[in-house]
């Protein structure tokens, strides 16, 4: 095989081999999440640990009765104690009071018992199966409450205390039409009522985000070490088809001094806690579609706790479950305010960035340092540029391939230049390859010296393939985790963000681990079937035009449709400009030396004694 040959199946070997790792089979997400755990592990493990207390397994929702039967205990302490009369599920508690606020773009609904959310939904968006999006479950437990320590040493969780609201029962309020709205929970304390604890929701017009003060009035009568945490105890619910395919992107943050703390639950089926300190500047968590953030406002969190785990669901089903919160400490125990700004919203990159804390480190893409920028920069802005006036996605796509076909004009042609020189090289490596048959190391040496001779570098043509494998990455990441394109519908294919498959197989491919068949895929296997039937210049290079084609269709099998429209379409784009091109090109006669297959470097002069 000479080193053309060799080089182009070790350039194909190094893509294959960063495909599959990066983005085929679900074992390989696995050793790619294992890798980023390893990392995140280790620095925890740098960390002082703290006397904070940190969420057990007995108050996540894995037994929430046990749970709760616990923490009544803790509460009462006894009877007539200074929780006791607050504690939901007791005989004097009051019943539950929920109001909801409605707006153009979200649903909540609120409970006095902990002064928590109690439900979540995004009215501009379904879940995969129509279904109104949900984000919180009140089944599933209330969220974003405090949790302390009492004077008596007990774990007090404020979501199982009952709060007095400033509103009538299931009160309904219309965000649309309020420019504002306050929702003050207070709960008091002691005899006298001395203490308190002071929660005021602020909710604006048509916005996904709302801001929390937490008062502590009086506080050294009921917490210790003047300290607490805001948590928010369980993960978003998941919306998409397949389980198993969502929760590789499921993981939970911590933002530190400019630095974001990643915590990935892929390989723990015991719970982890991980403890940060230092100044914070948000947690949150996020599923492949919808991210949550819990970012202090007037005052930076004094650190941070992650925890999570893995559970395992029916028909090989998968979630990743995880509890988040921010560190704060009381400075005044007369009267100490903090605040928050509490964001639940959709993964749209124009959202996060506008609020400036780095809130789009979140959105996490394969081979982040080189996509980033591509998908940041490039693909995004221009996405959104051409959706603004064209309302499909799929023609979206389509005119984006367009546009980088274009682009990487100018770079193909010497692409084409190469591949022309090489083609007309070929009757003369002929030649050599006969004369030195018996000795493949000279022939490649003569075939070497003839490409330095006449000026080409047989791995000119790679050039254009290296530059489009970041712009496939970067639209794989963009594909996988931009919602705009989540569910966007083009011709047979229901959502450009997944695979379009047409059939189901009853087994996995070996190795590709796939059991789903792509149109698109076979389609795109079509078009790189012909494109390298009519580029190819090397007979030895045969096998190839066969191999290539069929193992990259099983790899874009379970690829997004998105990323294998864009392909398809580069595909047909190069097809009908190389076809045009020859079309336009006179035929070239043969020159003698050709037709006799004999090369001008070994051609003998004339004898003149004849």
């Amino acid at each position: 095989m000479d080193k053309r040959s060799l080089l182009g199946f070790v350039l194909i070997g190094i893509v294959l081999m960063i495909w599959l790792y990066w983005n085929s089979s679900t074992q390989q997400d696995a050793v790619m999440k294992s890798k980023r755990q390893a990392d995140s592990i280790a620095q925890l493990q740098k960390r002082d640990s703290i006397v904070t207390p940190v969420l057990t397994k007995d108050t996540t929702a894995k037994d929430t009765t046990s749970a709760k039967n616990k923490l009544v205990d803790s509460l009462m302490l006894k009877s007539g104690g200074l929780f006791y009369a607050r504690t939901a599920g007791t005989e004097n508690a009051a019943k539950e009071k929920v109001i909801m606020l409605e707006s153009d773009k979200i649903q909540m609904e609120f409970t006095n018992y902990g002064g928590c959310i109690r439900k979540y939904t995004i009215k501009n968006y379904d879940t995969w199966d129509k279904k109104p999006l949900q984000l919180v479950d009140w089944k599933k437990g209330k969220e974003l409450s405090l949790l302390f320590t009492s004077k008596e040493g007990k774990l007090i969780n404020t979501k199982d205390l009952v709060f007095d609201g400033n509103y009538a029962e299931w009160q309904k309020v219309d965000l649309s039409k309020d420019s504002t709205f306050k929702l003050i929970y207070t709960l008091p304390l002691g005899a006298d009522s001395s203490g308190k604890i002071i929660i005021t929701y602020t909710f604006f017009t048509n916005r996904y985000e709302f801001d929390v003060d937490y008062e502590f009035v009086n506080s050294s009568l009921f917490v210790t070490n003047n300290k607490y945490q805001v948590i928010w105890e369980s993960s978003l619910n998941m919306t998409e088809f397949r389980s198993d395919q969502e929760v590789t992107y499921e993981e939970a943050f911590a933002h530190m001094g400019g630095e974001l703390e990643t915590l990935d639950a892929a390989n723990f089926d015991e719970e982890y806690k991980g403890d940060f300190n230092g100044n914070t500047d948000y947690v949150s968590l996020r599923t492949k579609y919808f991210g949550l953030y819990l970012i202090p406002k007037d005052k930076k969190g004094d650190g941070a706790y992650l925890s999570g785990y893995r559970e395992k669901l029916p028909d090989n089903g998968q979630r990743e479950n995880y509890s988040i919160g921010v560190k704060m400490d009381i400075k005044n125990d007369k009267t100490d305010k903090s605040s928050f700004l509490v964001l639940i919203t959709p993964l749209d990159y124009n959202i996060l960035k506008d609020y400036e804390k780095d809130l789009e480190k979140t959105m996490r893409f394969s081979l982040d340092f080189i996509v980033r920028p591509i998908a940041q920069f490039i693909i995004l802005p221009v996405f959104k540029f051409l959706h603004s006036f064209i309302p499909s996605w799929g023609l979206v796509i389509i005119l984006f391939a367009l546009i980088m076909k274009i682009v990487l004009t100018p770079l193909t042609k010497s692409q084409t230049n190469s591949m022309k020189k090489m083609s007309e090289l070929n009757p003369k490596i002929k030649v050599i390859r006969e004369k030195y048959k018996d000795d493949p190391v000279k022939a490649n040496e003569q075939i070497m010296k003839l490409y330095k001779e006449e000026k080409i570098n047989p791995a000119g043509g790679c050039l254009p393939m290296l530059l489009q494998l970041p712009i496939l990455y970067a639209l794989f990441g963009v594909f996988n985790s931009t919602v705009e394109l989540r569910n966007a519908s083009f011709l047979w294919i229901k959502d450009l963000a997944s695979p379009d498959v047409i059939f189901n197989l009853p087994f996995k491919i070996p190795i590709f681990g796939i059991d789903q068949i792509s149109g698109l895929a076979l389609l795109l296997g079509v078009t790189m079937f012909l494109q390298q039937k009519m580029t190819m210049t090397d007979p030895q290079q045969k096998a190839l035009v066969y191999i290539m084609p069929v193992m990259l269709t099983l790899l874009f099998f379970s690829f997004p449709a998105g990323l294998n429209l864009y392909y398809l379409m580069f595909n047909v784009f190069t097809i009908a400009d190389q076809y045009w091109k020859k079309l336009k090109t006179p035929p070239k006669e043969e020159s003698t030396d050709a037709k006799t297959n004999v090369p001008a470097l070994s051609s003998k002069k004339p004898n003149k004694g004849k």
